[in-house]
């Protein structure tokens, strides 16, 4: 497919062609992505073991006594607990404000805004698709995709719009800001915001390190790479912009078309006559 034009939408390769996609590996995160990535991951999980723990009011309790008492054990007491806790909190917020300070134009402005939570026409269609052919109403083709799906860009979104949330009401919570109101509304609030992110993880973790079709994506957060097959099976105007990039840069770097008159380029070695002689 490299002197061939690029379709509009993927075709039905052959095999030969599907199998040589699927031994090319496309690069789709950067390191500082991936390191961002398992920081929070490990720090959500770190947050979540030691907030269920905190929550020690039978009414609202979501985990049983004995898991309480072990997570408070392990720290020593509730107060160790409650200090974990928000310092963990206060370094995760550290880090994505820094992050966010630091890269707004050079990847919240052009990754994030513009490929992980924008969405299209093609990404509204495919939402739609999906849920149908889920319920097995439709069997239409799902539309192609960018970089990432109209799924994992509504996960973004939902995840983008939640942490400014937990992070305010966290704070207020921690330091016991603007009095008993303020500190009982940021404690509603911080438990809305993590539930609709924990939610939404559940799935984000399923479909990620479960399902079958999206293995490539999980493992891509630890590579950095997918192939080709992948991408143009699932992420396809990705793909496509990928393969355009790459042949405007081939016929950048492409030598002149020779010619007769064409003069030898200055580093050439001078061409030898009969009456040369190298002794």
């Amino acid at each position: 497919m490299t002197s061939s034009p690029i379709p509009v939408r993927p075709v039905r390769l052959p095999v030969a062609e599907a199998e040589e996609l699927r031994q090319r590996q496309l690069k789709k995160h950067d390191v500082a992505i991936i390191l961002l990535h398992w920081f929070n991951a490990i720090t959500w999980l770190f947050e979540l073991v030691t907030g269920l723990a905190l929550i020690t009011s039978p009414k609202f309790r979501l985990a049983p006594q004995w898991y309480v008492d072990i997570v408070q054990g392990v720290f020593g007491s509730r107060a160790g607990l409650i200090r974990f806790h928000v310092v963990a909190g206060l370094v995760w917020m550290t880090v994505y404000l820094v992050y966010g300070i630091f890269g707004f134009r050079t990847y919240l402005s052009r990754e994030v805004l513009k490929k992980e939570i924008a969405l299209d026409e093609d990404d509204v269609r495919w939402l739609v698709v999906r849920t149908l052919r889920i319920l097995g109403r439709s069997t239409e083709p799902l539309p192609p995709q960018g970089i990432y799906n109209a799924g994992q860009k509504l996960f973004a979104l939902m995840v983008y719009a939640m942490i400014p949330l937990v992070m305010v009401s966290g704070v207020v919570m921690a330091f016991r800001l603007f009095g008993p109101v303020a500190v009982g509304w940021a404690i509603v609030l911080h438990y809305v915001g993590v539930g609709t992110i924990v939610s939404g993880l559940m799935i984000h973790v399923y479909m990620g390190a479960v399902f079958p079709e999206e293995k490539p994506a999980f493992f891509s957060m630890i590579t950095g790479t997918v192939d080709e097959l992948y991408a143009y099976n699932h992420h396809y105007k990705w793909w496509a912009e990928v393969k355009a990039a790459q042949r405007a840069r081939a016929l950048r770097h492409a030598p002149p078309p020779a010619t007769g008159d064409t003069p030898p380029p200055p580093d050439a070695a001078p061409a030898t006559t009969g009456n040369d002689s190298t002794t």
